[in-house]
């Protein structure tokens, strides 16, 4: 198994044995409204790993601007770029279920962006080809048309 890509957090938590968690570093810099019984019971939202970066930013730049704004700290255990990812939500169970529930929302934006793009480049590779096909009739057309000119002038 890969090793799980890290990411920015206000508090840099480790995984032990089981499903314990403990605080990296300086545990006395926690914030004030994190407390150390919030470790033991996170809510785990399973998603592709590529979701990740598209919700909180290239290396999840914005995971400590969401955990201030939510009261939450979040954990994410991605195994490679293609894989699944999975986001753990430490926190008050009410701020869990909110953040969860954004999370999800932001996942399915971006999935019907995805979508939307997808079917677009066909469509835009399409559009391109029959805009080359009306150029080239344009002027072969106006090319025609200057010739017959000509001829006719002369």
């Amino acid at each position: 198994m890969a090793t799980p890509k890290r990411f920015t957090t206000l508090l840099q938590l480790e995984q032990q044995e089981g499903t314990l968690f403990e605080v990296l570093g300086n545990p006395t810099k926690r914030p004030y409204w994190f407390h150390s019984m919030y470790l033991k019971s996170p809510k785990a939202v399973p998603l592709e790993a590529w979701l990740v970066e598209a919700i909180f930013g290239p290396g999840g730049e914005h995971i400590p601007h969401v955990e201030c704004v939510s009261q939450t700290l979040l954990h994410v255990n991605q195994w490679g770029r293609e894989g699944e990812a999975e986001i753990l939500i430490f926190g008050r169970p009410d701020y869990q279920k909110d953040v969860c529930k954004m999370i999800m929302s932001l996942a399915d934006y971006h999935r019907q962006l995805q979508a939307q793009s997808s079917e677009k480049a066909p469509a835009q590779e399409a559009g391109k080809q029959s805009s080359r096909e009306a150029l080239r009739e344009a002027a072969t057309q106006g090319s025609r048309d200057t010739t017959q000119g000509r001829v006719t002038l002369l």
